[in-house]
């Protein structure tokens, strides 16, 4: 089972109210990642303590040390939304037994498209579940920044049944 801190809740509703409080352009940036090339294709990112590798594939002409940047670019959106499918399971005393995702990026033009499968395994019932996985859209600001470069199709499996398809974004 999917383990979540009991006081995410309360977490999850002072971020809300803060946001909510927010008016105009923002005061600080809500994140800064810094870079350093390494090697031919080859960076380093920094963010909070963290770094990680990106690079291309040999074919490509890198050396494989990492994935490439478009593979950090199309799994951000993806944890995010999960990040506020959590929080909105929490916000809702939701319990979820499993909780996974799987995204690819279609180079469609104009429109790129986004085919993203959110699996959820739960006692919840089948509404329930189409609440949250909306929350998680609503929630991440990743999410509603992709919906305005691209078509995001988003399908849902709970407890191995395909329960519900949605189309955010450009279409």
């Amino acid at each position: 089972m999917l383990y979540v801190d009991p006081h995410l809740k309360e977490v999850v509703r002072k971020q809300l109210e803060e946001r909510s409080d927010r008016a105009g352009p923002a005061k600080r940036p809500l994140t800064t990642v810094k870079g350093t090339a390494l090697l031919d294709l080859q960076f380093r990112a920094q963010v909070e303590g963290h770094s990680f590798i990106s690079d291309e594939r040999q074919s490509a002409g890198g050396h494989d040390a990492g994935p490439a940047p478009m593979r950090y670019f199309v799994a951000g959106p993806m944890l995010c939304h999960k990040v506020w499918v959590v929080k909105t399971a929490a916000l809702m005393d939701l319990p979820l037994e499993r909780l996974e995702g799987e995204i690819s990026w279609y180079a469609d033009e104009p429109i790129p498209r986004i085919v993203y499968t959110v699996t959820i395994d739960s006692g919840n019932s089948d509404d329930n579940i189409r609440t949250v996985v909306q929350g998680g859209a609503k929630g991440c600001l990743a999410f509603r920044t992709m919906e305005r470069a691209a078509r995001i199709e988003v399908g849902v499996v709970h407890n191995g049944r395909r329960i519900h398809d949605q189309v955010y974004g450009l279409t």
